[in-house]
């Protein structure tokens, strides 16, 4: 009898320390940020005018990151493929190469993209342009 009570008595400690430890982490645990990237996507227009848009992100892709920026009034439109997003409407502005002779570079810091957007990664403090061009 005597052994019972110190085993119910040591359930209910463990059970308090438990329940204080994880008060405790709620109250003092590390809290998540709202991105650990800071990137900047910029939108240069047919006629040469340039918005910019900062996002704070935890996107591992670039289209991730695009689809966040809608409450910032970017948007965008495009064609789906086996490879991707074919990006051909940015910000209501139509550049389908097939219709217009043009199209939707991405630049990654000033250097024409290797990847899509679907592909693109994102890293902290780049800055990603969409340029409409003409096909030369």
């Amino acid at each position: 009898m005597k052994n019972n009570k110190k085993i119910i008595i040591g359930a209910i400690v463990l059970v308090v320390l438990v329940a204080i430890f994880a008060i405790c982490w709620n109250v003092f645990g590390a809290k998540p940020t709202a991105g650990s990237k800071h990137i900047t996507v910029e939108v240069i227009n047919g006629s040469s005018e340039t918005a910019s848009y900062e996002l704070d992100t935890d996107a591992e892709f670039l289209r991730q990151a695009m689809d966040e920026l809608g409450d910032q009034g970017f948007s965008y439109e495009g064609q789906e493929s086996e490879y991707g997003i074919m990006v051909e409407v940015v910000n209501g502005e139509q550049a389908i190469y097939t219709t217009d002779g043009a199209y939707w570079a991405l630049y990654v810091n000033g250097e024409y993209g290797q990847y899509g957007c679907d592909s693109q990664p994102v890293t902290d403090g780049e800055t990603y342009t969409w340029k409409y061009e003409l096909a030369q």
